[in-house]
Protein backbone atom coordinates (compact mmCIF):
# COMPACT_ATOMS: atom_id res chain seq x y z
CA UNK A 1 0.00 0.00 0.00
CA UNK A 2 1.18 3.77 -0.97
CA UNK A 3 -0.60 6.42 0.75
CA UNK A 4 -0.48 9.50 -1.68
CA UNK A 5 -1.96 12.53 0.16
CA UNK A 6 -5.53 11.37 0.63
CA UNK A 7 -5.46 8.61 -1.74
CA UNK A 8 -4.52 4.98 -0.62
CA UNK A 9 -2.86 3.27 -3.52
CA UNK A 10 -2.53 -0.37 -3.90
CA UNK A 11 -1.64 -2.93 -6.84
CA UNK A 12 -4.27 -5.77 -7.87
CA UNK A 13 -3.16 -8.27 -10.38
CA UNK A 14 -4.96 -7.91 -13.83
CA UNK A 15 -3.28 -11.18 -14.42
CA UNK A 16 0.33 -11.82 -15.62
CA UNK A 17 0.69 -13.13 -19.56
CA UNK A 18 3.88 -13.57 -22.09
CA UNK A 19 4.02 -11.64 -25.31
CA UNK A 20 6.05 -11.69 -28.06
CA UNK A 21 9.44 -10.07 -27.60
CA UNK A 22 9.87 -8.79 -30.70
CA UNK A 23 6.31 -7.44 -31.06
CA UNK A 24 7.18 -5.52 -27.38
CA UNK A 25 10.12 -3.94 -28.73
CA UNK A 26 9.09 -2.76 -32.52
CA UNK A 27 12.09 -1.65 -34.18
CA UNK A 28 14.85 -2.48 -31.41
CA UNK A 29 16.83 -5.34 -32.86
CA UNK A 30 16.50 -8.44 -30.67
CA UNK A 31 20.35 -8.75 -30.25
CA UNK A 32 20.07 -5.21 -28.39
CA UNK A 33 16.41 -5.87 -26.21
CA UNK A 34 17.72 -9.63 -25.40
CA UNK A 35 20.02 -8.22 -23.27
CA UNK A 36 17.71 -6.23 -21.42
CA UNK A 37 14.79 -8.84 -21.02
CA UNK A 38 16.10 -12.22 -22.04
CA UNK A 39 12.96 -14.70 -23.83
CA UNK A 40 12.13 -17.86 -23.20
CA UNK A 41 12.99 -20.21 -26.00
CA UNK A 42 9.71 -19.56 -28.29
CA UNK A 43 10.91 -15.62 -27.93
CA UNK A 44 8.37 -14.40 -25.11
CA UNK A 45 8.88 -12.32 -22.43
CA UNK A 46 7.08 -11.78 -19.05
CA UNK A 47 4.07 -9.21 -18.81
CA UNK A 48 2.20 -8.03 -15.42
CA UNK A 49 -1.02 -6.13 -15.34
CA UNK A 50 -0.45 -3.64 -12.78
CA UNK A 51 -4.05 -2.48 -12.34
CA UNK A 52 -4.54 0.20 -9.07
CA UNK A 53 -6.52 0.46 -6.64
CA UNK A 54 -7.21 4.05 -5.76
CA UNK A 55 -9.14 5.01 -2.40
CA UNK A 56 -9.77 8.27 -1.04
CA UNK A 57 -12.77 7.76 1.42
CA UNK A 58 -15.05 8.95 -1.22
CA UNK A 59 -14.44 6.93 -4.14
CA UNK A 60 -13.07 3.24 -5.10
CA UNK A 61 -11.34 3.93 -8.59
CA UNK A 62 -9.96 0.78 -10.72
CA UNK A 63 -7.54 1.93 -12.99
CA UNK A 64 -7.74 -0.67 -16.10
CA UNK A 65 -9.15 -4.05 -15.76
CA UNK A 66 -6.67 -6.76 -16.96
CA UNK A 67 -8.12 -9.48 -19.03
CA UNK A 68 -10.36 -11.05 -16.85
CA UNK A 69 -12.18 -14.50 -17.39
CA UNK A 70 -13.18 -15.04 -20.77
CA UNK A 71 -10.01 -15.77 -22.99
CA UNK A 72 -10.54 -18.86 -24.67
CA UNK A 73 -8.94 -21.72 -24.06
CA UNK A 74 -6.29 -21.39 -26.95
CA UNK A 75 -5.59 -17.54 -25.80
CA UNK A 76 -4.71 -18.39 -22.36
CA UNK A 77 -2.50 -21.43 -23.61
CA UNK A 78 -1.02 -19.01 -25.70
CA UNK A 79 -0.33 -15.99 -23.70
CA UNK A 80 0.36 -18.52 -20.36
CA UNK A 81 -2.18 -16.07 -19.20
CA UNK A 82 -3.21 -17.11 -15.26
CA UNK A 83 -5.91 -19.08 -14.51
CA UNK A 84 -9.60 -17.75 -13.10
CA UNK A 85 -10.28 -14.07 -12.75
CA UNK A 86 -7.29 -12.79 -11.27
CA UNK A 87 -8.19 -9.07 -10.54
CA UNK A 88 -11.38 -10.52 -8.94
CA UNK A 89 -9.02 -12.90 -6.56
CA UNK A 90 -6.59 -9.88 -6.31
CA UNK A 91 -8.98 -7.63 -5.26
CA UNK A 92 -10.57 -10.47 -2.40
CA UNK A 93 -7.05 -10.44 -0.53
CA UNK A 94 -8.23 -6.99 0.20
CA UNK A 95 -11.46 -7.41 1.42
CA UNK A 96 -13.11 -5.86 -1.40
CA UNK A 97 -15.75 -7.33 -4.00
CA UNK A 98 -16.89 -5.68 -7.37
CA UNK A 99 -19.76 -4.51 -5.69
CA UNK A 100 -17.54 -1.84 -3.88
CA UNK A 101 -15.91 -0.12 -7.04
CA UNK A 102 -17.81 2.82 -8.23
CA UNK A 103 -15.30 4.10 -10.87
CA UNK A 104 -13.20 2.26 -13.49
CA UNK A 105 -11.28 4.08 -15.79
CA UNK A 106 -9.57 2.69 -18.88
CA UNK A 107 -6.73 4.03 -20.94
CA UNK A 108 -7.32 1.91 -23.40
CA UNK A 109 -9.84 -0.52 -24.44
CA UNK A 110 -7.44 -3.57 -25.85
CA UNK A 111 -7.81 -6.99 -24.26
CA UNK A 112 -5.18 -6.70 -21.71
CA UNK A 113 -6.58 -3.56 -20.07
CA UNK A 114 -10.57 -3.78 -20.30
CA UNK A 115 -11.12 -7.52 -20.64
CA UNK A 116 -11.71 -7.44 -16.89
CA UNK A 117 -14.43 -5.10 -17.07
CA UNK A 118 -17.29 -7.85 -18.71
CA UNK A 119 -17.39 -11.41 -17.50
CA UNK A 120 -19.90 -14.63 -19.22
CA UNK A 121 -23.01 -15.31 -17.45
CA UNK A 122 -24.44 -18.51 -17.41
CA UNK A 123 -25.71 -18.26 -21.22
CA UNK A 124 -22.59 -17.23 -21.93
CA UNK A 125 -23.84 -13.45 -22.40
CA UNK A 126 -20.68 -10.92 -21.50
CA UNK A 127 -22.39 -8.57 -19.15
CA UNK A 128 -20.64 -6.42 -16.66
CA UNK A 129 -18.17 -7.00 -13.41
CA UNK A 130 -18.62 -4.19 -11.70
CA UNK A 131 -22.53 -3.34 -11.27
CA UNK A 132 -22.80 0.13 -9.24
CA UNK A 133 -19.17 1.39 -11.28
CA UNK A 134 -19.29 4.59 -13.75
CA UNK A 135 -16.97 3.26 -16.77
CA UNK A 136 -14.84 6.10 -18.23
CA UNK A 137 -13.86 5.97 -22.17
CA UNK A 138 -11.92 8.75 -24.30
CA UNK A 139 -14.72 9.15 -26.65
CA UNK A 140 -11.99 9.12 -29.83
CA UNK A 141 -11.09 5.76 -28.18
CA UNK A 142 -14.68 4.19 -28.02
CA UNK A 143 -14.74 5.53 -31.64
CA UNK A 144 -12.02 3.16 -33.06
CA UNK A 145 -13.35 0.56 -30.80
CA UNK A 146 -16.41 -0.16 -32.27
CA UNK A 147 -15.73 1.26 -35.51
CA UNK A 148 -15.79 -2.18 -36.86
CA UNK A 149 -12.80 -0.99 -39.03
CA UNK A 150 -10.89 -4.01 -40.67
CA UNK A 151 -7.54 -2.40 -39.85
CA UNK A 152 -8.43 -2.60 -35.99
CA UNK A 153 -10.73 -5.89 -35.61
CA UNK A 154 -7.20 -7.58 -34.06
CA UNK A 155 -7.12 -4.74 -31.73
CA UNK A 156 -10.50 -4.73 -29.82
CA UNK A 157 -13.34 -7.27 -28.68
CA UNK A 158 -16.69 -5.61 -28.76
CA UNK A 159 -17.60 -7.89 -25.34
CA UNK A 160 -15.15 -6.29 -23.45
CA UNK A 161 -16.70 -3.03 -23.50
CA UNK A 162 -19.95 -2.98 -25.17
CA UNK A 163 -22.27 -4.38 -22.51
CA UNK A 164 -21.27 -1.35 -20.53
CA UNK A 165 -22.94 0.64 -22.68
CA UNK A 166 -26.30 -1.34 -22.85
CA UNK A 167 -26.13 -1.62 -18.97
CA UNK A 168 -26.06 2.66 -18.66
CA UNK A 169 -22.57 2.26 -17.28
CA UNK A 170 -20.47 3.89 -20.17
CA UNK A 171 -19.74 7.53 -19.49
CA UNK A 172 -17.75 9.23 -22.11
CA UNK A 173 -15.02 12.10 -21.98
CA UNK A 174 -12.93 14.00 -24.06
CA UNK A 175 -9.35 15.53 -23.34
CA UNK A 176 -8.13 16.42 -20.46
CA UNK A 177 -10.88 15.45 -17.51
CA UNK A 178 -11.21 15.64 -13.97
CA UNK A 179 -12.57 12.22 -13.98
CA UNK A 180 -13.14 12.58 -9.78
CA UNK A 181 -11.65 15.40 -7.49
CA UNK A 182 -7.55 14.30 -7.69
CA UNK A 183 -7.62 12.11 -10.46
CA UNK A 184 -6.89 13.47 -14.03
CA UNK A 185 -7.21 11.96 -17.84
CA UNK A 186 -4.08 12.79 -19.55
CA UNK A 187 -4.38 12.31 -23.64
CA UNK A 188 -1.68 10.63 -25.02
CA UNK A 189 -2.43 9.07 -28.04
CA UNK A 190 0.68 6.91 -30.15
CA UNK A 191 -0.54 3.03 -28.81
CA UNK A 192 -3.77 4.21 -29.88
CA UNK A 193 -5.60 7.17 -30.78
CA UNK A 194 -7.70 7.69 -27.71
CA UNK A 195 -4.64 6.28 -25.24
CA UNK A 196 -4.79 8.57 -21.96
CA UNK A 197 -2.51 7.80 -19.22
CA UNK A 198 -3.60 9.11 -15.64
CA UNK A 199 -2.76 11.49 -12.97
CA UNK A 200 -3.62 11.18 -9.20
CA UNK A 201 -3.17 14.03 -6.93
CA UNK A 202 -3.19 15.04 -3.53
CA UNK A 203 -1.93 17.10 -1.14
CA UNK A 204 0.82 18.37 -3.35
CA UNK A 205 1.87 14.79 -4.17
CA UNK A 206 1.53 13.20 -8.30
CA UNK A 207 1.74 9.63 -9.34
CA UNK A 208 1.26 8.92 -13.01
CA UNK A 209 0.05 5.84 -14.72
CA UNK A 210 1.18 5.68 -17.92
CA UNK A 211 -0.38 2.59 -19.76
CA UNK A 212 1.41 1.54 -22.72
CA UNK A 213 2.85 4.85 -23.43
CA UNK A 214 5.59 3.35 -21.34
CA UNK A 215 4.13 -0.07 -20.05
CA UNK A 216 7.63 -0.77 -17.90
CA UNK A 217 10.95 0.32 -17.37
CA UNK A 218 12.70 -1.10 -19.93
CA UNK A 219 10.27 1.28 -22.52
CA UNK A 220 12.35 4.23 -20.89
CA UNK A 221 13.87 5.20 -24.01
CA UNK A 222 12.70 7.32 -26.27
CA UNK A 223 12.52 4.47 -29.47
CA UNK A 224 12.21 1.36 -27.50
CA UNK A 225 8.12 1.29 -28.87
CA UNK A 226 6.06 -1.69 -29.41
CA UNK A 227 5.41 -3.12 -32.95
CA UNK A 228 1.15 -2.56 -31.27
CA UNK A 229 1.56 1.54 -31.28
CA UNK A 230 -0.68 2.34 -33.54
CA UNK A 231 0.64 5.78 -33.95
CA UNK A 232 5.06 5.70 -33.58
CA UNK A 233 5.45 8.81 -34.43
CA UNK A 234 3.70 10.49 -31.43
CA UNK A 235 4.91 7.90 -29.21
CA UNK A 236 8.18 8.97 -29.60
CA UNK A 237 6.87 12.48 -28.93
CA UNK A 238 4.84 12.01 -26.52
CA UNK A 239 6.41 9.42 -24.13
CA UNK A 240 9.49 11.35 -23.54
CA UNK A 241 7.35 14.91 -22.72
CA UNK A 242 5.45 12.29 -20.02
CA UNK A 243 8.27 11.11 -18.32
CA UNK A 244 10.37 14.36 -18.73
CA UNK A 245 7.48 15.61 -16.78
CA UNK A 246 7.95 12.95 -13.98
CA UNK A 247 11.86 12.85 -13.91
CA UNK A 248 11.55 16.83 -13.35
CA UNK A 249 8.93 16.73 -10.66
CA UNK A 250 9.44 14.22 -9.07
CA UNK A 251 5.83 12.15 -9.67
CA UNK A 252 5.48 8.67 -8.72
CA UNK A 253 5.64 6.23 -11.68
CA UNK A 254 2.79 3.19 -11.74
CA UNK A 255 3.92 1.15 -13.52
CA UNK A 256 1.26 -1.10 -15.59
CA UNK A 257 3.16 -4.31 -17.23
CA UNK A 258 6.77 -4.03 -15.35
CA UNK A 259 7.01 -7.72 -14.34
CA UNK A 260 9.46 -6.91 -11.25
CA UNK A 261 8.21 -3.24 -10.35
CA UNK A 262 4.93 -1.45 -9.47
CA UNK A 263 5.86 2.00 -9.12
CA UNK A 264 9.11 3.96 -9.08
CA UNK A 265 10.87 7.46 -9.64
CA UNK A 266 12.72 8.82 -12.64
CA UNK A 267 15.58 10.75 -13.22
CA UNK A 268 17.10 11.85 -16.25
CA UNK A 269 19.98 10.37 -17.76
CA UNK A 270 22.89 11.64 -19.79
CA UNK A 271 23.35 8.44 -22.40
CA UNK A 272 19.98 6.61 -21.39
CA UNK A 273 17.74 8.91 -21.07
CA UNK A 274 16.09 8.34 -17.89
CA UNK A 275 16.24 5.89 -15.47
CA UNK A 276 14.94 4.47 -12.67
CA UNK A 277 16.30 5.73 -9.20
CA UNK A 278 13.70 4.23 -6.85
CA UNK A 279 11.32 1.54 -6.87
CA UNK A 280 8.97 -0.84 -5.03
CA UNK A 281 7.46 -3.95 -6.76
CA UNK A 282 4.31 -3.34 -5.10
CA UNK A 283 2.18 -0.23 -4.18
Amino acid sequence: MMQLGQWQLETVSGGRFWLDGGATYGVVPKLVWQNVTPPDALNRIPFANHCVLARNGQHNVLIDTGYGSKLSRLDRSSYVADAGDPLIESLATLGLTPNDIDVVVFSHLHWDHAGGATRFDEARRAVPVFPNAAHFVNRWEWEDATSGAPELKGSYSAENFVPLEASGQLALFDGETEIVPGLWSRPTGGHTRGHQAFLLESQGEIAVYPADLCPASSHLRRMWCAAYDLYPLEMRRAKPELLGAAADQGWWILWDHDPAMAVSRLERHKSKEFTVCEQRPRL
